[in-house]
């Protein structure tokens, strides 16, 4: 192209690119020599304020050690302490000239001794008790004990009426024997002075400060000095030292420390420019021949395009384009095929083409035939409660087991292909042939490990259905039907595991005929009322967990024994009734959707039925005002076999009126005497209706009825079924098609 537009802003990019690094490392050069400039004289200034506080400090100690040394076993000072029994004017005397041999370092302003006993304070000039003596306050602020630092900054005048107060700072030490203070006073501006005149010459400041932060010292006006640098703080002393460099020319010191990389740098810059225009020119030459075939292919004498990489940008932006479509359609043509798969595996009439089994084998990349595949499908554990909980995050853990499956490296060379196939249902399609990681371990042995994985890493837990094996996918159907039927074990099997069809077809078996026993013993301790319905309630259920049963089965058990109960209810206080309809009957109905195992099923039931039968004891209980109705009942229950027995019998037997005695057992016991006397009754005709081989004519006679067609009436009333029609259903041979 004549204009070569790419070829010119290339080049400038490049170009602006060297410009930038050129720039960047010369900052660079000179940061790293301002850097050092900067430490060098910060260092200079901590270095110039650590030896004013050294000399400061020294200083101090040399006339701290110096008053400990004349203090010591001086018995001029001792005398003066002790209150010795000489003339007080020599022991004064005597004091004082220790005095004025304290004083003989410049630096001190004052020393005096304070004596406890009588409060007389003597310096090197006088004598005074200590209300007329002028530091007066500081002793009285002054502990007895002895102390170790330096008091802070006060004036102070040993004359006041001839000397101006002066600052000066203290260090007070205790008399032996602990009967007085010894006050050495230090001359501050004369501390401070040396302190200034240590750093002549120095290119730093220092500011001093007591410990409240005010000003103390200062070695340069402000208007010379800038932002400290080093801060330092003696305890020792009280004071706050602040030091800084006084209005430093870093950066002409920096730049003339840079000169010398500079000098290098520069040229070396410049030959990277002339090698970059040089290797520009040669490359550009293979675009430009790309941008003139496109030309010439689009029959174009001048693109559209501005330049040369925008004519190549819209050629592949185009391919791209179309490209993406074609990938979008063939991934959303993939999940459309694969959900219609495992729809087309629940349907039992429909039937796969040859075409359409090849196309499915290329889907999910297995030959159609002689890979040995199985369909595993995983159900969520209690997912009906789970979605009365927080459904969305129930609904995000799903779309997350879902994604991640494919991305775990065991499973991803294993399942072929997964889908939401129910609500709380994943189907996978399993490959079990010899040439995949499943061969080595087994499709049970990988399903148990995602099983696991699944309990460890997401808000519930999951039961897996394992078919059989099959030779490819046109007998995937069979596989799927039989994961589908091991499922049907959850609940007696349990949750949290691994089902394997072919495993658990040949272990399932029927309820025995005592089940039926220990119901019909359920609903009579419960009515009586007695606590022994809990052991029958744990015969029922300790029977079913021994058990291996379909859910169907499992759930017509449970209805049995949820609408016996029903029926006892109705006869029982209105008080019960409400509960029952409120709460339990809904509850216990629901109890297979609401619980995951037979074990938690039996431990609702026990909770509910417990409730009942606390409330209705307590009802029977409150209303128990006459002992003589148990007594009516004991003898209903020893003679219900006797046709004669009625409310006439009762009557004349317990000398009370029948209607009364009607009405007094329908209060305490919440049933009528007919039925109570009906309920005995049926319940010993359906325990010989079941373990013997009499007659129903006979079993009528030894219940009470003379009359089997009465019997008969009555008992297809109570039970909901004939004498003979029950008796058949309660043969062993039978039990199996029945249920």
């Amino acid at each position: 192209m004549d204009n070569r537009t790419w070829y010119k802003r290339f080049l400038l990019s490049n170009l602006s690119i060297l410009f930038i690094f050129g720039t960047i490392v010369i900052a660079i050069v000179f940061s790293v020599a301002y850097g050092n400039v900067s430490k060098e004289t910060e260092k200079e200034s901590r270095t110039y304020a650590e030896q004013v506080v050294d000399g400061m400090t020294t200083r101090l100690k040399n006339i701290e050690l110096m008053l400990a040394g004349q203090t010591v076993n001086n018995d001029a000072i001792n005398d003066f302490f002790n209150g010795s029994a000489g003339a007080p004017g020599l022991v004064n005397y005597k004091a004082s000239s220790e005095i004025a041999k304290m004083r003989s370092n410049l630096l001190i302003h004052s020393v005096y001794f304070y004596r406890y006993k009588d409060g007389l304070v003597l310096t090197g000039g006088y004598a005074a008790p200590i209300d007329d003596f002028t530091d007066k306050t500081f002793i009285q602020s002054v502990p007895k004990a002895t102390q170790n630092r330096w008091s802070p900054i006060r004036l102070y005048s040993e004359f006041p009426l001839i000397d101006p107060p002066e600052r000066v700072i203290s260090i007070v030490k205790s008399s032996r024997g602990n009967e007085g203070l010894i006050v050495l006073n230090v001359k501050v501006d004369k501390l401070l002075s040396m302190a200034g005149s240590a750093g002549s010459g120095q290119r730093s400041f220092l500011d001093i400060a007591d410990v409240q932060g005010s000003p103390v010292f200062s070695t340069e006006p402000a208007a010379q000095k800038t932002k400290p640098t080093t801060y330092l703080e003696s305890d020792y002393i009280g004071l706050k030292y602040a030091s800084g460099p006084v209005t430093p020319d870093l950066f002409g010191q920096a730049a003339v420390r840079s000169l010398a990389p500079l000098s290098i740098l520069i040229p070396s810059l410049l030959a990277i420019l002339a090698y970059i225009m040089f290797v520009t020119r040669r490359n550009y030459r293979p675009i430009e021949n790309i941008v003139r075939r496109i030309s010439d292919y689009r029959h174009e004498t001048k693109p559209a395009a501005s330049d040369e990489f925008s004519i190549i940008e819209q050629v592949f932006d185009n391919m791209l384009g179309r490209m993406n479509l074609i990938d979008r359609q063939e991934a959303e043509n993939a999940i459309m095929r694969r959900k219609r798969f495992f729809y087309e595996l629940q349907e039992e009439d429909t039937a796969f083409t040859a075409s359409e089994w090849e196309d499915y084998a290329r889907l999910f990349r297995m030959p159609e035939k002689g890979c040995g595949i199985t369909v595993a499908i995983m159900e969520i554990d209690k997912y009906v409660p789970l979605m009365r909980g927080d459904r969305q995050q129930l609904l995000e853990a799903k779309h997350r087991l879902e994604t991640e499956l494919g991305m775990r490296p065991e499973l991803a060379a294993v399942v072929a292909g997964s889908d939401w196939i129910a609500g709380g249902r994943l189907a996978l399609l399993v490959r079990a042939g010899t040439d995949g990681i499943s061969g080595t371990i087994g499709p049970e042995a990988l399903m148990d490990g995602l099983r696991s994985w699944v309990r460890d890493a997401f808000p519930f837990s999951v039961t897996i259905g394992i078919g059989s094996v099959v030779d490819g996918l046109p007998e995937a159907k069979t596989s799927f039907r039989e994961a589908l039927a091991a499922l049907q074990y959850k609940m007696t099997a349990g949750n949290n595991r691994v089902i394997v069809y072919l495993e658990i077809r040949n272990r399932e078996n029927r309820v025995d005929t005592d089940y039926y026993k220990w119901a019909e013993n359920l609903i009579h301790h419960f009515k009586l009322p007695a606590p022994a319905w809990q052991g029958d309630l744990d015969k029922i259920f300790g029977h079913l967990e021994e058990r291996l049963l379909k859910e169907e089965e499992l759930r017509l058990l449970l209805n049995d024994l949820t609408h016996r109960f029903a029926r006892l209810i109705e006869e029982l206080p209105p008080a019960i009734q409400d509960l029952w309809h409120a709460a339990s009957y809904s509850r216990m109905s629901g109890a297979l959707r609401e619980t995951g195992s037979v074990a938690e099923i039996h431990e609702l039931y026990e909770s509910l039925i417990g409730e009942l039968y606390d409330q209705y004891a307590a009802i029977l209980d409150k209303n128990s005002t006459n002992p003589v109705i148990y007594e009516v009942k004991k003898y209903i229950e020893d003679h219900f076999a006797n046709p004669e027995l009625s409310l006439n019998l009762i009557s004349d037997r317990f000398g009370m009126n029948g209607k009364y005695a009607s009405q007094l057992f329908k209060e305490q016991f919440g049933v009528k005497f007919v039925d109570f006397l009906i309920g005995l009754r049926v319940e010993r005709a359906q325990k010989l209706l079941r373990e013997t081989e009499l007659t129903i004519g006979d079993i009528s006679r030894q219940v009470g009825y003379e009359h089997a067609i009465s019997f008969g009436r009555v008992f297809k009333k109570t039970v909901g079924v004939s004498p003979g029609d029950y008796r058949k259903l309660m043969q062993p041979s039978r039990i199996p098609e029945e249920v």
